[in-house]
């Protein structure tokens, strides 16, 4: 498809082509829409962010217990390590029999050894594995345990040791930071001993058992079961507690093989030491009630701790569309695959994994939250760790009284409105990008078929006028019929040849009407003219006698010439044809031309004879008569006119020279075109420029072809005739 065209500048299509590139305008205003709107949104969820932490704080007004740092719930605090101490419905019994707990043994932690315990590569889990209960009830906190043990070993009093037997350690940091060690063991099912011990879990720090703690073993078919009852004066309100069941299984060796804990701390380098929080089913149900979708929600207390941790800042990928089969699922397939090419280089795209703040620290120290514990609430942007995201965050106080408890923080990332803005920018681009497509193809198809139907109009008014000018068929039957601006152009394009046609033919019988009407007028004048001699004999010698002849003579010759040309046409299609040799009529008719001429000398070079042309012979004789008037008048003095006979390649080749001016150059290809005419040598003769013309159809009648050049030597003017040979 040609866009330019160097003679005709733009075609239709590419105008139509830039009108469809100015459309663009609308999916860039579309774009720079989005682009602003992003600015908006952000700001829309900051205020929604602002709203929801002030919605939240106002739920948490008044609420002094929320923020007592010995009370929580598992679900939002979220430390698998921290111990919690569940309400239970009566007191508990202590006789190794845990089935008066109730629905709290529904809440136990099961230890198998499936972290690392220090029990060593040989460890099965049938040997030793046990669940754990916390409660509280009145004055005291309860701890059930349910051992399961292949062999349990009982301590052996002889021994002064006390690590000598399966046994339970109980690890108590109080608040002032001093670590209590006690160590719970027995001798038979019953009632423990207890004692406070030394780092090592060897000995007792005073000899005797201590009272402050109570505890019942019994024995089971797998083991072993434990309660123990702790009062509430001895772990205060913000002690840090552990639990450690130990296991012995030989009598004679009596080492301690496995240890096991919930916790995940090596126990070599540290005690397993947890928060004891007293479960809060009022905190629990209210905290477990924040949680937003890709939201996280902070819950700090005064002291900027963390109490609380809900939801979580990124969602799940969306798995993609797959699109359906056959070749218009490829076809969207590729569609999407360019679009997306699209969007990674014009959109910016969220990042849906990235590296945060982690929901387990323990405190969080920062000027905003600072801020909103004066009272000021707080509106922030930061960036993720990772700096893969911005994170918009609002801080409110939560207030009891005129004192503020604690704070609310609400965290969201940017990417719900990065991938909303995206959505956005991906249908506006989607849409407009098909848009273009079927837009573009209309206007293609549509500016394709306009030319086409003016390319085939063209074509045919082309035809229709010959190359002399003639018109040849003045029926213009492309687009015709149709109703459009192109068939009222066509119907009046056919309407105009029709008269152009007209006016053609009283033309070309203008000449004969001429001759006609002049010829009488002419012979009139010549016959008075002789008659005036006859009876004026001075008159004889009278030189306007003369120039009244020579210029009736001129008047005889004019018409002529100007019959010629129409008289030819119309013979050629009255003539028969037939086979001749060429060179046998050219030097005849040379030779009778030379005695019609005895001043001009005629050469002729015949290279290849005979030369079997089949043609008209008249009219061939006719063209060598106007060649050899023309090389006549345009010859110099005393200078030879070569008349050349040769055949090559199928074809028969006559050719005139003479020496004399040249042809002009941009002359060459009009020389036999009608009523041209280069010059004339002589005045006397009246040049109407249809010599070379009748050359010209003479030679096209016979399939050849006339054509003029300079001569290399540049003497003068060469013109030459291609007929084909006779088959």
């Amino acid at each position: 498809m040609r866009l330019f065209s160097p003679t005709r500048g733009l075609s239709i299509r590419s105008k139509l082509l830039f009108v469809v590139l100015a459309l663009l305008l609308i999916p860039w205003m579309g774009y720079e829409y989005v682009r602003d709107m992003k600015s908006f949104l952000l700001q829309g969820q900051e205020n929604a962010l602002s709203l929801t932490a002030q919605a939240i704080a106002t739920v948490l007004h008044d609420n002094p217990e929320l923020f007592d740092p010995g009370k929580g719930a598992p679900e939002v605090i979220g430390d698998t390590d921290d111990i919690f101490a569940y309400s239970l419905a009566k007191y508990i019994r202590l006789d190794g029999d845990l089935s008066d707990w109730g629905d709290q043994r529904d809440q136990a932690t099961w230890v198998d050894g499936s972290v690392d315990q220090l029990c060593g590569p040989e460890y099965e889990p049938e040997s030793l594995s046990y669940s754990r209960t916390v409660g509280y009830r009145g004055p005291y906190l309860y701890a059930g345990f349910e051992v399961t043990d292949n062999n349990v070993v009982t301590r052996d009093p002889r021994i002064r040791r006390l690590d000598n037997s399966d046994h339970i350690r109980f690890y108590l940091k109080n608040p002032g930071g001093q670590i209590k060690r006690y160590l719970l063991t027995g001798k038979e099912a019953g009632r423990m001993s207890v004692y406070l011990v030394d780092e090592n879990w060897e000995y007792a720090l005073t000899g005797e058992a201590n009272y402050d703690l109570s505890a019942e073993w019994l024995m089971t078919d797998h083991g072993y079961r434990v309660e123990i009852r702790i009062p509430r004066f001895l772990i205060g309100s913000q002690a840090r507690l552990g639990f450690v069941v130990a296991d012995v299984d030989s009598e004679t060796e009596r080492q301690v093989v496995k240890r096991l804990t919930p916790s995940s701390k090596n126990l070599e380098e540290d005690t397993p030491l947890n928060h004891l929080f007293i479960h809060s089913p009022e905190i629990a149900k209210i905290l477990r009630g924040l949680d937003r979708p890709v939201t996280r929600i902070w819950v700090l207390d005064w002291k900027q701790r963390v109490r609380a941790v809900v939801g979580n800042l990124t969602s799940k990928a969306v798995a993609p569309v797959t699109s359906s089969k056959g070749v218009f699922g490829f076809v969207v397939q590729a569609y999407q695959s360019i679009l997306h090419e699209v969007y990674n280089m014009i959109l910016e795209t969220s990042s849906r994994e990235f590296v945060d703040i982690s929901s387990d620290v323990p405190r969080r120290d920062e000027e905003t939250f600072r801020k909103a514990l004066s009272g000021i609430p707080q509106t922030q942007r930061r960036q993720s760790l990772d700096e893969r995201t911005e994170i918009l965050m609002a801080a409110h106080p939560v207030w009891s009284g005129d004192r503020a408890l604690g704070v609310v923080v609400v965290e969201q990332s940017t990417d719900e409105v990065l991938s909303q803005h995206k959505r956005i920018l991906e249908n506006v681009i989607a849409v407009t990008l098909l848009v273009l497509i079927i837009i573009t193809g209309a206007l293609l198809v549509f500016a394709s078929r306009i030319t086409i139907r003016i390319r085939r109009l063209r074509n045919e008014a082309e035809q229709a006028i010959g190359p002399d000018g003639r018109v040849r068929d003045a029926d213009v039957k492309a687009e015709r019929n149709t109703r459009d601006e192109i068939g009222d152009l066509s119907r009046s394009m056919g309407g105009m040849l029709d008269r152009l046609k007209q006016y053609t033919r009283y033309l070309e019988g203008l000449p004969d009407t001429l001759a006609h009407e002049l010829n009488n007028p002419l012979n009139v004048v010549n016959s008075s003219l002789d008659n005036l001699q006859d009876e004026v004999p001075e008159t004889r010698n009278s030189k306007y006698m003369a120039r009244a002849k020579n210029g009736t003579t001129r008047l005889a010759s004019i018409l002529r010439n100007l019959t010629e040309a129409a008289n030819l046409e119309e013979a050629l299609r009255t003539e028969s044809w037939e086979e001749f040799d060429l060179v046998e009529l050219a030097s005849s008719y040379i030779e009778g031309y030379q005695q019609s001429s005895p001043k001009q000398r005629f050469e002729l070079d015949i290279r290849n004879s005979p030369i079997h042309i089949r043609g008209i012979p008249d009219l061939i004789a006719q063209m060598l008569d106007k060649l050899a008037d023309n090389a006549l008048d345009f010859s110099e003095a005393d200078s030879p006119i070569l008349v050349r006979l040769d055949k090559s390649n199928g074809h028969a080749e006559l050719s005139i020279l003479n020496k004399g001016a040249q042809l002009p150059e941009t002359m060459t290809d009009r020389l036999f075109d009608p009523m041209v005419s280069v010059g004339k040598k002589n005045a006397k003769q009246s040049r109407l420029g249809l010599g070379l013309y009748v050359v010209r159809l003479i030679a096209e009648y016979h399939d050849g072809q006339a054509m003029a050049y300079n001569r290399n030597d540049t003497t003068g003017a060469k013109f030459t005739v291609i007929l084909p040979l006779a088959a």
